[in-house]
């Protein structure tokens, strides 16, 4: 929802340059000028014919951009609510998106079109705590490489699986050592103490699994940026051995063999060496 009314105002065509190519390349009827997005998106839509998935997800975020960065709105208030139902309709994924997620997707979107609404830093900022998130608005879906190094970089995310995987021989170990305390102690029945102390063995098992089996442990999931095959990457400690991969691991892919680097921090998984 808006935070307030749009009213019918639109901006010119040689403002909105954007817009007004959007529309035009899905088969807008140009025998009449069209003067505004809004007169654009009604008269294409006149008629039943409807745009395509990704130039409505464009025109969406383009009108919230526009509402919240540019003088005037792009579409009207009319056109805005049909057009927001019909992404609600067809499951897009930008409608289920909270603020901050928009907010950096729009972000990306004005910087290649030489807009800024950010800086550096802010962005950067607002990436790493939607990354931290596991948001899928900072998620890329294939590698991205950059011409002028020639490396190639893609996105990590945490492999919940895994994770929990490395949690379970102290969860284990927890539930024996409370359980077989507990009746030796007390002479109650196991599966009551289990149950009884339940908060106490989940805080006992990471003790155990962050202080002496592994150290602030992460296991990653990630697509090759060379080959495009899932990759696994570790971060932390092991036995108290200082591996010196808390925050950043090299890792050789299995099956392309290129030299990769892993950033905790950033999340992401890089080439060493530049495609030649």
């Amino acid at each position: 929802m808006r935070p307030r009314a749009l009213g019918t105002a639109a901006r010119r065509s040689a403002v909105l340059p954007a817009a007004a190519r959007l529309l035009a390349s899905s088969e807008l009827d140009t025998e009449a000028e069209i003067k505004s997005a809004s007169e654009a998106f009604s008269t294409f839509t006149r008629g039943g014919r409807e745009l395509p998935l990704q130039t409505k997800e464009k025109l969406y975020l383009d009108s919230i951009a526009a509402f919240y960065n540019d003088d005037e709105p792009l579409l009207s208030d009319e056109d805005y609510a049909r057009l927001k139902l019909d992404l609600e309709f067809e499951a897009s994924k930008y409608i289920t998106m909270s603020a901050e997620e928009l907010k950096f997707v729009i972000a990306s979107t004005r910087f290649r079109e030489a807009k800024p609404i950010m800086s550096d830093d802010e962005y950067d900022e607002l990436r790493r705590k939607l990354k931290k998130a596991n948001s899928p608005a900072v998620i890329h879906d294939a590698p991205q490489c950059k011409v002028e190094t020639g490396l190639c970089k893609s996105d990590a995310t945490p492999d919940q699986g895994k994770n929990a995987i490395l949690y379970l021989p102290g969860a284990l170990a927890a539930t024996l050592l409370w359980a077989e305390g507990l009746f030796w102690v007390k002479g109650f029945d196991p599966l009551f103490s289990i149950v009884l102390g339940s908060p106490v063995i989940y805080l006992i098992a990471r003790l155990i699994t962050e202080k002496i089996l592994f150290q602030n442990p992460l296991v990653v999931s990630a697509t090759c940026p060379n080959c495009s095959s899932v990759i696994n990457l570790y971060f932390g400690d092991v036995l108290g051995v200082d591996n010196e991969n808390m925050m950043q691991t090299e890792h050789e892919c299995p099956v392309c063999k290129a030299k990769l680097r892993g950033s905790r921090e950033t999340m992401i998984v890089e080439t060493i060496v530049p495609k030649a």
